[in-house]
């Protein structure tokens, strides 16, 4: 999430009404936990309000510091790694908000609904939904993290000056696929290639297919990296 470098007002806007966001959460036996700050505890219900853990003077959100609870306009940008929580939730955002390219901090927000952690088998299942119903009541919950988006898909912040577009690290993923497997490709290819095409290369040709894997690794790490951004979590959550 990008906010302005030098926003013309240094208040954070107050929004009418909510604005709606996706963002990730650590599911618990306590409840949505923010996966960044899990000693901050699970979010509370019906509404949970900001609290910085940097400046207790300050009333979040502030510009110049990262307090404030985030959350993406677009469910491309929460990317689907369970190191930074294990569900996707869609929350509504109030009061006082810093509006970024990508997202977004607010003093409070509420949870919309949220799914269950991939993978989760009947019995868990069943967990999970009887916590959501006692910590979150009235959160809607949803075993497809598609079907949850196709019912509460992003708002068109037109209005706002923002246009909600999805992330380009879904593109980077298959470019860093099609660029590891071509590799993969090459590698395997010695292994059919004529022994003495192979012993002729000399050194001067060995230093060239050197070169080639060098330059295959340096791109795959850099695909890897525009691939799986880190998320841009607040100072507080």
């Amino acid at each position: 999430m990008t906010a302005p470098p030098h926003p013309p007002d240094p208040s954070p806007a107050l929004v009418a009404g909510e604005v709606q966001g996706y963002r990730r959460f650590r599911l618990t036996d306590d409840g949505l936990c923010p996966p960044v700050h899990l000693d901050a505890g699970p979010w509370s219900w019906p509404v949970e309000r900001a609290r910085c853990s940097v400046d207790a003077a300050h009333v979040p959100p502030q510009w110049g510091c990262g307090c404030g609870l985030y959350g993406w306009y677009h469910p491309s940008h929460t990317g689907l790694g369970t190191g930074w929580g294990n569900v996707t939730a869609v929350v509504a955002a109030r009061g006082r908000v810093v509006l970024g390219d990508t997202g977004f901090r607010a003093a409070a927000a509420r949870v919309v609904a949220v799914t269950l952690p991939r993978g989760t088998g009947p019995r868990r299942r069943r967990r999970w939904e009887r916590v959501l119903a006692e910590r979150h009541p009235g959160v809607a919950v949803y075993r497809s993290r598609r079907r949850m988006v196709r019912r509460h898909p992003p708002e068109d912040l037109y209005g706002l000056g923002i246009e909600v577009r999805p992330s380009t690290a879904v593109r980077w993923r298959w470019t860093a696929l099609a660029l590891w497997l071509s590799g993969v490709l090459a590698v395997c290819s010695v292994a059919v290639l004529p022994r003495e095409l192979v012993t002729g290369l000399g050194a001067a040709g060995w230093l060239g297919v050197l070169a080639c894997f060098v330059a295959w690794q340096v791109a795959l790490g850099w695909l890897v990296c525009r691939a799986c951004p880190l998320p841009a979590g607040p100072a507080c959550d």
